[in-house]
């Protein structure tokens, strides 16, 4: 995201599900791209499903209500970031 948007800040978080095999929440977040330099803001739910140590095995992140986990624009940016830009929007070694 940092490559795409020149500013992202979140604006509230609100934990809705806390469970050893289940973390969701809500949050706010404003993006600003770097082109268009307004920023534009999104609600999101993410869920994350965990294993037995902890470790996500699934994630789930909707925005402003909609899935696009699984067809159009979303299904694209799922696909490009897992099998191909993992190099360029994988966190620091040091986090």
């Amino acid at each position: 995201i940092p490559k795409i948007m020149a500013h992202t800040r979140t604006l509230a978080t609100e934990i809705v599900l806390s469970t050893p095999t289940t973390l969701a929440w809500k949050q706010t977040q404003e993006y600003t791209p770097r082109v268009l330099h307004k920023g534009f803001k999104v609600d999101s739910l993410v869920t994350c499903t965990l294993d037995g140590e902890g470790k996500v095995v699934y994630h789930k992140d909707q925005w402003n209500e909609k899935d696009y986990s699984h067809e159009g624009v979303g299904k694209v940016m799922k696909t490009l970031n897992g099998d191909y830009l993992g190099h360029v929007t994988r966190p620091p070694g040091d986090l």
